[in-house]
């Protein structure tokens, strides 16, 4: 389909980028969603970040520190006023994602990702 002037972007069969990505998310489709995530999302937000980094660590373990670690400063590029015991309570629940507390950390992460993103 030709750009320009009155001429709509079209979605593809899947839809949009977003509901793509938290449809690979939910099924833990790492490969789709990190390739959407990459390229079809310029601005991921602080939570799309948190939810590729859980699932990396559970489909791609050993990738799953520095993912971790990005996510970890990314937070912290946008919490200016994080002291290090807020440092040392997320990379706790960071460091717990993929192992058998997975679940309670990510609810955690999830609220704080939440919250900043709030905030801001």
């Amino acid at each position: 389909m030709p750009s320009g002037p009155g001429k709509e972007r079209v979605s593809t069969a899947q839809g949009h980028p977003r509901a793509i990505f938290q449809r690979a998310i939910e099924r833990g489709n790492l490969l789709v969603a990190e390739t959407t995530l990459r390229g079809e999302i310029p601005r991921p937000t602080l939570r799309d970040l948190l939810e590729l980094t859980a699932l990396i660590a559970q489909k791609d373990p050993h990738r799953h520190g520095r993912v971790a670690a990005r996510w970890l400063r990314r937070y912290l590029d946008v919490r200016h006023d994080a002291t290090v015991d807020d440092v040392a309570f997320v990379a706790v629940n960071l460091q717990a994602l993929g192992g058998p507390h997975h679940g309670p950390a990510l609810a955690v992460l999830r609220e704080l990702a939440d919250a900043v993103s709030n905030a801001a």
